[in-house]
């Protein structure tokens, strides 16, 4: 497993990453929760969460499974500025990376309609709990298969969505997919991590570095 790859990639602030995000680019996020700390662990990962990311009239969407709803949608910058209600920001780093299919530029990007609608379809249903119990069993005692069903852990959740273009992401033998099979894909390609606005000069000395991550 390789999401160690994020470690080190260069830090953008919101303000500018939102320009350089497009429809399909996967957010990753390394959570300090006890559930994110212990999936971390158990997986020997840099991530403990996983989503896709939609462009919509000038905003940034965040399609995700979450213990606490299963399937959502929400704003992007919920994750970074908090919720209007509770002003709770992520706790935690957040990673942008795009997959190589999306890169060519020989993909039809109208085919991105296929996995947006999927996603549509699954809205509301449960997060796997009991999914998520076995694949920690599996890590940690060695037992335990994957069962099909209705419900999905965010890392299901993605997968489902990324096979409507083609795309699909590698899963231990027992049929297991969590979020570093997804991070550690070396079609994979982290492009920057995201992190709050900075103020005043700061700001203008981050941009000076920023290399935008392009199509090839």
């Amino acid at each position: 497993m390789s999401s160690q790859k994020f470690n080190g990639i260069i830090q953008i602030p919101y303000s500018q990453a939102v320009s350089k995000i497009q429809t399909g680019d996967l957010l990753f996020c390394s959570g300090t929760s006890l559930i994110s700390e212990f999936i971390k662990k158990a997986s020997n990962s840099l991530m403990s969460h996983v989503a896709f990311l939609v462009r919509w009239h000038g905003r940034i969407l965040v399609f995700e499974s979450v213990e606490s709803t299963g399937v959502r949608v929400i704003p992007l910058a919920q994750y970074v500025k908090g919720n209007r209600q509770t002003d709770e920001k992520y706790k935690g780093a957040l990673y942008i990376a795009r997959h190589k299919t999306l890169i060519d530029s020989s993909f039809d990007r109208r085919k991105l309609h296929y996995m947006i609608g999927k996603a549509l379809d699954l809205l509301h249903q449960n997060y796997d709990q009991a999914e998520l119990v076995r694949i920690l069993t599996r890590i940690k005692l060695g037992i335990g298969r994957h069962k099909e069903n209705e419900e999905y852990i965010c890392s299901e959740f993605v997968d489902l969505c990324f096979k409507q273009i083609g795309v699909e992401f590698p899963r231990t033998k027992e049929g297991f997919i969590y979020p570093e099979h997804i991070a550690a894909d070396p079609n994979v390609y982290p492009m920057f991590q995201m992190v709050p606005d900075l103020s005043g000069e700061r700001v203008n000395a981050t941009a000076k570095t920023i290399n935008p991550y392009t199509h090839r």
